[in-house]
């Protein structure tokens, strides 16, 4: 039995994913899979909204961070997708200490809060957000599940694992993530 255009898409349709793993484990690639399957079978808009960090070298700080982060996702060219990224930090990776990682973290939180006012503008029919769990490092989960909630499908990938050990970010982002993990209606873990 030959798959249909749509069979692809129809495991995301009408709820809210999640997918989460450890660093280097595959979350950005399998969201981009999914990410380009709607654009080339879903009818409706897609807004993406991009957390992937971007790392400058002189905030390296000696340390060679090209393998330690995923990275952004691609639109393919569809005219389907209204994308959206600013810079974000990466705090744990750059950082000196807690202390210096914790304004990283509050100054991403309202840069995200910034562009996903200006996501929530258009109403689109799909949410794809990347990298999710910068997001929780200094801001309410209960705030982010009500930005997933203003739309029908959302696919939302985010960090869940080891790499980057304890500190006051690390504990807010995970008890942040099994906020979102226990109101998503699909888990995927990587």
């Amino acid at each position: 039995m030959e798959k249909s255009k749509t069979n692809s898409i129809d495991d995301y349709l009408n709820r809210f994913t999640m997918i989460v793993g450890d660093v280097n484990s595959g979350k950005t690639a399998l969201t981009q899979k999914i990410l380009v399957d709607f654009c080339n079978f879903f009818e409706g808009r897609v807004t993406v909204v991009d957390l992937a960090p971007d790392i400058d070298r002189s905030d390296q700080a000696g340390k060679d961070l090209r393998h330690a982060v995923g990275g952004r996702l691609h639109v393919p060219g569809s005219g389907n997708v209204d994308y959206y990224h600013a810079w974000i930090n990466a705090p744990r990776l750059i950082a000196r200490d807690e202390k210096h990682a914790e304004p990283l973290a509050a100054k991403n939180k309202n840069t995200i809060e910034v562009l996903f006012e200006k996501a929530l503008r258009k109403k689109t029919d799909a949410l794809f957000v990347n990298d999710c769990s910068l997001y929780l490092h200094a801001g309410s989960p209960v705030q982010f599940l009500e930005w997933i909630h203003s739309f029908k499908t959302a696919v939302v990938n985010g960090y869940f694992g080891g790499f980057f050990g304890e500190s006051s970010i690390s504990t807010r982002e995970r008890a942040g993530m099994e906020y979102l993990i226990h109101h998503c209606d699909r888990l995927i873990r990587k």
